[in-house]
């Protein structure tokens, strides 16, 4: 089985910039406004990203915003320098922002194996049901007081599926079942193993017979 190579940084590391909460705070009326802690200037249609340091040798990163109508009035959008797609939220990479693609910077789920996203999912459903050291497989938590039922059957119904796809990945894969040792703590190898178990139901089988 082949696995991927990890990313060591996820975005939650990278230094973000957030379209929502620039419109939220106005940078985007009027002449535009200037936000030192996060070493940038707005304008209406771009904004001007400038490196942590002196920002008189280097020059300032133009980041152009488009604006898209939606249902109730228009809704601003970072066009992303590399790839020229709207984007929300622009990570840093070191030098310059881009957006999460361009910049090369993974989610947390996607730095887990598929086992451990499983498992984080489910341990995430049953605290959101009270249940904080519930594990797959076991029985499920009761419906929480002043919580509706058919929200109720919704989170019980996903928490099944994805028990059920844990549990499968853990009875097929070879690492997760159990293996027999010897008399000296030693594992047994596969094949003295199922000779082993192969004798054992012989003889139940024989001892079955003479009785």
């Amino acid at each position: 089985m082949r696995y991927r190579k990890l990313h060591p940084v996820t975005a939650d590391m990278r230094r973000e910039i957030s379209v929502a909460t620039l419109a939220r705070a106005g940078a985007f009326k009027g002449p535009g406004m200037r936000f030192p802690f996060q070493h940038l200037e707005s304008a209406p249609d771009h904004i001007r990203v400038f490196r942590v340091g002196d920002k008189t040798r280097h020059p300032p990163q133009i980041v152009a915003v488009t604006w898209r109508p939606m249902t109730f009035g228009m809704k601003p959008f970072f066009v992303c320098s590399r790839c020229n797609k709207r984007r929300v939220f622009l990570y840093f990479d070191g030098l310059q922002a881009y957006c999460r693609c361009c910049a090369g910077a993974w989610y947390w789920c996607q730095r887990k194996h598929h086992r451990t996203r499983l498992l984080h999912w489910s341990h995430k459903l049953r605290a959101r049901l009270g249940d904080q050291i519930g594990k797959p497989g076991g029985q499920y938590p009761p419906r929480p007081k002043l919580q509706r039922k058919t929200r109720y059957r919704r989170i019980i119904a996903k928490l099944k599926r994805i028990e059920q796809q844990y549990l499968h990945i853990i009875a097929s894969d070879r690492r997760y079942q159990p293996r027999l040792r010897d008399e000296c703590g030693r594992y047994v190898p596969s094949e003295k193993a199922t000779d082993i178990v192969r004798s054992f139901g012989s003889d139940d089988t024989t001892d079955d017979l003479g009785a």
